[in-house]
């Protein structure tokens, strides 16, 4: 039998190293598909609208790393930040804020969440307020939240 081709002796090291190449690049490929898009902050000087559309847009996106960048200390589970506990699978903001534009405002938003295990947010559509104040940097970020005063 002849034949046609010769295959050189380090071909299988070849394929080992070829398909090494390979397993790396797809896990590298599979983790940043996995990764997900990341949110993008609003600029230093955005109004109170601007920031709490880009937390919420992340919020409906899965990306929890919008509610430390956008909100202030007090700013947390227990106290507005929904993202880790529910899913949001839609908001509204619902009209224009009440209080002080200067230091402070307060925006209504309707939320469809998938509600949370311990039952504090219900599944379904809610009245969901945020509170947002004007830092000294003269940055608006996210004080607090919840399903009424």
């Amino acid at each position: 039998m002849k034949r046609c081709f010769v295959v050189p002796r380090h071909f299988g090291q070849m394929e080992t190293r070829v398909r090494h190449s390979l397993l790396v690049g797809g896990v590298a490929l599979l983790v940043a598909a996995c990764a997900g898009p990341r949110f993008s902050a609003p600029p230093e000087a955005a109004g109170p609208d601007i920031v709490l559309r880009a937390y919420l847009q992340a919020l409906v996106m899965g990306d929890c790393s919008a509610g430390p960048v956008l909100g202030t200390s007090t700013f947390g589970f227990g106290n507005g930040e929904l993202c880790g506990q529910t899913t949001v699978r839609s908001f509204r903001i619902d009209g224009p804020p009440a209080g002080s534009i200067e230091t402070e405002v307060v925006f209504a938003t309707t939320l469809v969440t998938s509600g949370t295990g311990d039952g504090t947010v219900p599944p379904g559509t809610l009245t969901w307020f945020y509170d947002l104040k004007r830092q000294p940097t003269g940055a608006w970020r996210l004080a607090g939240g919840g399903s009424g005063p």
